[in-house]
């Protein structure tokens, strides 16, 4: 254990009672043991404050901090001012990591002198068994690390814009760091510390689990998840001032950032004639690069290619795929 480098490992909880015991089992129970966990009570109305609390008087190696609510971006930068490692993981408090998680995300950094190392996320229900850990992995470097920016905003590839299921070098979060007050932090951030890294190995490896909460059409969507729109929209302005080789890539997360806001809204039933103009306009705008640009995926290419029937069209259309959807998943 003394040559282990220490891992820190971060948990943003809020109003988890019934989960983030689960979680921090989970944690607890790695077989690397250098690690230091650092709890951050996002000001939560239930008993889990009391429950980290609970933990950290039986375990040293866990850190609690109380702060009052201000979300996952908040409670992140709170954690990342807060811990000691030299290398940090994300983990949310209502989902589980399988106990190899950490060593094998360690191994597969240092194997590969890498600065970013990652594995793929699987999701569960309150209902169900853990989904069985993928041991037959694929493996792939992205050097320098914009060549998995590339792939993370085309949406192609091994490796997506979640903070979870990866290992960071800590150096890498002196340049940027969660923006406060934004549904999208991970999209907005994510991809800005992967253009620092000059070496990300990824893995198929599934060994992150994500609880998949059963609510209603209307309870996942958030009137917040417009913010999308502006994280897609400086992104996209970033590459041009800086990683011009990107701009492209960007401007395809846009698009699906675009039409995706516009199918969630006309699905819930909300309209709001100056969000639906905005995404509309920019479909229009990128409609075409969408479809000569061979790196976008298909996806998306069906989107641009629809949207040649008309906006009017275009929504019934979405209405009409929603109903259908519902029928199967209900």
């Amino acid at each position: 254990m003394n040559d282990q480098p220490l891992i820190s490992i971060i948990v943003p909880v809020y109003n988890v009672e019934k989960y983030v015991g689960a979680c921090i089992d989970s944690i607890l129970n790695q077989s690397y043991k250098n690690l230091e966990l650092v709890l951050v009570d996002d000001g939560s109305t239930d008993r889990s404050g009391e429950i980290c609390d609970d933990y950290a008087r039986q375990n040293s190696n866990i850190k609690v901090i109380h702060q009052t609510t201000g979300g996952p971006s908040v409670s992140r930068n709170v954690g990342i001012d807060a811990m000691n490692g030299k290398y940090v993981v994300f983990v949310d408090s209502d989902d589980v990591i399988h106990f190899e998680t950490i060593a094998f995300l360690y191994n597969l950094l240092i194997d590969n002198n890498a600065d970013i190392s990652t594995i793929s996320l699987a999701s569960f229900n309150n209902n169900e068994k853990l989904p069985r850990v993928n041991a037959n992995s694929k493996i792939k470097i992205y050097e320098p690390g914009k060549k998995a920016v590339k792939s993370m905003l085309y949406q192609r590839g091994y490796i997506d814009n979640s903070p979870c299921g990866k290992l960071f070098k800590v150096s890498l979060f002196r340049h940027y760091r969660f923006p406060e007050g934004v549904l999208y932090e991970d999209l907005a951030t994510i991809p800005l510390i992967c253009l620092y890294a000059k070496k990300i190995v990824t893995s198929t490896a599934t060994m992150y689990f994500y609880r998949a909460h059963l609510t209603s059409i209307l309870g996942e969507f958030s009137l917040q998840r417009y913010d999308v729109l502006d994280v897609a929209d400086d992104l996209v302005s970033y590459m041009k001032q800086h990683q011009k080789s990107l701009v492209s890539a960007a401007q395809s997360r846009k698009f699906s950032a675009n039409m995706n806001i516009l199918y969630l809204m006309i699905g819930n039933g909300i309209e709001n004639e100056k969000i639906i103009a905005r995404c509309w306009e920019n479909i229009k705008k990128l409609r075409k690069s969408i479809i000569l640009n061979p790196r976008v995926r298909i996806k998306n290419k069906i989107g641009a290619l629809l949207s040649y029937i008309g906006l009017s069209l275009l929504l019934k259309l979405f209405a009409q795929l929603k109903i259908k959807s519902n029928r199967y998943k209900y």
